[in-house]
């Protein structure tokens, strides 16, 4: 694919291919013009100045507007060739191999000379590599000579295959050095301490190995549930700075990241495809849901995806919450009365009548959110009033009580 494509993409081996092919940059044009906006009284976002630099006669220099141009011209041109390696470069989560076919010329002494990129993605990257590959030319060129004496002239001919010959064309960069690993290790004999905090209640049913485990199901549902999640917790964080209309634009630039994630765990390419699609429309479902909307509007302490660890049954617990935020007392009622703990399911019900299904599903996934909410008071107080919920975007249902 090309390197614009790319955008938003991860592979775990990426390979660049042509540095030395030209971008396209620096050709003369006819006419060269810039356009700027400029403060103004209306505070418009109309151009409010327009320069046009024409080209200069045959046998004329340019003018000084038409080299001012061209400099800023050349300068954008080469900011966007720094971006466009970047892009590349950043696809690569584990390998990434660069290829480039370097120049070289005949000298007068029978011997060659490289020649220093232009206009391309390798006289980009030239800074960092150029000390490497000039040191492996000369290396070359001094071989070379060596096998070729009393044959002047060969190197010249011959300077691009060699320049590819095996064993002399890799250049690996190093690596930054890993600092060790410091172990501290526990004195002999030593015995942990009792841990103290909040403790198990009798009639609160929550236990360790009572702890939802999630159902692990095919390869497709989980890469579902998890695109889902991770719109939902976008469309919060976006909702709070934007209107709906704004969020729900800014959601949909999301689809190939949610499909390169599918990708990741193994799913085809048009499967992935479909998956970020399907999440995407249920997420946007849920945004026009009025309880769905409430839950994702901004809210007091609101968060997404918050990770706290606290002691339940005697054992340090870690949690991840996909929603906590303080509001009434009821669904889509305001202010601080209580603390809501949310969390969304991509579970569905085939009959006619979802709502039915939900005194079904909470005893699968009330034992996690109950665990929840006993770590959320030992962080803001035993005496903290809790709501739970548990919401389906499959049915835009939301199931919530007291705790």
């Amino acid at each position: 694919m090309t390197i614009h494509k790319s955008k938003g993409l991860e592979f775990e081996v990426v390979i660049v291919p042509d540095l030395q092919a030209k971008t396209g940059g620096g050709k003369r044009k006819l006419l060269a013009w810039l356009e700027r906006g400029l403060e103004s009284e209306q505070d418009s976002d109309e151009i409010t100045e327009f320069l046009v630099a024409p080209m200069a006669s045959k046998g004329e220099d340019s003018g000084a507007s038409k080299r001012w141009v061209d400099r800023v011209y050349g300068e954008r041109e080469s900011q966007e060739t720094r971006r466009i390696l970047y892009v590349a470069s950043t696809r690569a989560r584990e390998e990434l191999h660069l290829f480039a076919r370097m120049g070289a010329k005949s000298e007068d002494d029978g011997g060659a000379s490289l020649v220093h990129p232009q206009a391309s993605l390798l006289a980009t990257g030239w800074p960092g590599l150029e000390a490497e590959i000039e040191e492996q030319f000369d290396a070359w060129r001094e071989e070379l000579l060596a096998e070729s004496e009393g044959s002047a002239g060969e190197i010249g001919s011959i300077a691009a295959a060699g320049l590819l010959s095996e064993g002399s064309n890799l250049l690996v960069m190093p690596l930054r050095l890993v600092r060790p690993a410091l172990l501290r290790r526990l004195p002999e004999g030593y015995v942990a301490p009792v841990l103290s905090g909040l403790a198990a209640g009798a009639d609160s049913g929550v236990g360790v190995g009572r702890l939802y485990s999630r159902h692990e199901g095919g390869v497709v549902s989980r890469a579902l549930g998890t695109a889902v999640h991770s719109l939902l917790e976008e469309l919060a964080r976006l909702r709070m700075t934007m209107d709906w209309t704004t969020a729900r634009a800014g959601l949909a630039r999301l689809r190939p990241r949610i499909a390169a994630e599918a990708r990741g765990a193994g799913i085809g390419l048009i499967e992935a495809a479909e998956i970020a699609g399907k999440a995407l429309a249920m997420a946007l479902e849920v945004s026009r849901d009025e309880v769905g909307a409430w839950i994702l509007s901004p809210h007091a302490e609101a968060a997404s995806e918050v990770c706290w660890s606290g002691v339940v049954d005697g054992a340090v617990k870690t949690v991840r919450v996909d929603r906590v935020f303080q509001a009434g007392l009821a669904p889509e009622s305001e202010g601080a009365a209580a603390w809501w703990i949310v969390d969304y399911k991509t579970a569905h019900a085939d009959s006619p009548a979802p709502a039915a299904s939900l005194p079904q599903l909470r005893p699968l996934f009330a034992p996690q959110i109950e665990a929840y909410a006993r770590v959320l008071r030992n962080l803001h107080g035993a005496d903290a009033v809790v709501r739970a919920g548990l919401y389906y975007p499959r049915m835009l249902l939301l199931d919530w009580w007291e705790l």
